[in-house]
């Protein structure tokens, strides 16, 4: 995946703010909603041993079809979440905070 660009929403010449990254990777599935696109993009592996990372980017317009390699910059979003867990050996309740985190495309 050394040569990736054919879409590339990456806005060059514009510096990364705070919360946003790039990313490039290939297109594995598109879906359509109510509000835009959720795109499921396959990021290139650290080495040949390691599984790639797979994230998941929200878009009002496509960024591509399936099998497309893509570039985007994305804004990184989130919120908190807090949820209790039993433990199965002690019986005992506890608390786990935690974090989902989304990927905006940044479209301009």
């Amino acid at each position: 995946m050394s040569n990736v660009a054919p879409v590339d929403t990456a806005q060059k010449g514009r510096p990364l703010q705070l919360g946003e990254a790039v990313i490039a990777g290939r297109l594995n599935l598109v879906r359509r909603t109510q509000t835009g696109f959720v795109h499921l993009i396959v990021l290139p592996s650290a080495d040949q041993y390691s599984m790639p990372s797979t994230v998941e980017v929200l878009a009002k317009n496509r960024l591509g079809s399936a099998e497309d390699e893509v570039r985007v910059r994305v804004r990184i979003n989130g919120y908190r979440r807090t949820y209790e867990t039993r433990d199965k050996e002690t019986g005992e309740i506890t608390k786990v905070h935690t974090a989902d985190n989304r990927l905006f495309a940044v479209e301009e």
